[in-house]
């Protein structure tokens, strides 16, 4: 219950930040769980592969237009974002 009383439903999430870039978003922990069996699969697959091989769209699992990025400062991050209605 909130200070008000009412009921709030709480969920875990996952911060994931893109250091290279200085952004992170969140993924609901059912999010996490899809991305991390399309790594797992992607990092079993380049071992599978040739040094031949070049096929960048498996990256694509990096790079979900879905995801919501934002500013990784401290000031711009915060848990009222966490609550967004998307995720």
């Amino acid at each position: 219950m909130d200070t008000s009383g009412k009921s709030v439903k709480l969920e875990s999430v996952i911060r994931v930040r893109r250091t290279d870039l200085g952004v992170s978003t969140v993924w609901t922990l059912d999010r996490f769980r899809e991305k991390l069996a399309a790594m797992r699969q992607l990092y079993q697959k380049s071992l599978e592969k040739s040094d031949d091989d070049d096929d960048d769209e498996d990256w694509d699992v990096f790079c979900d237009p879905d995801d919501a990025w934002m500013n990784d400062s401290p000031a711009s991050f915060n848990s009222s974002q966490l609550l967004s209605p998307h995720l």
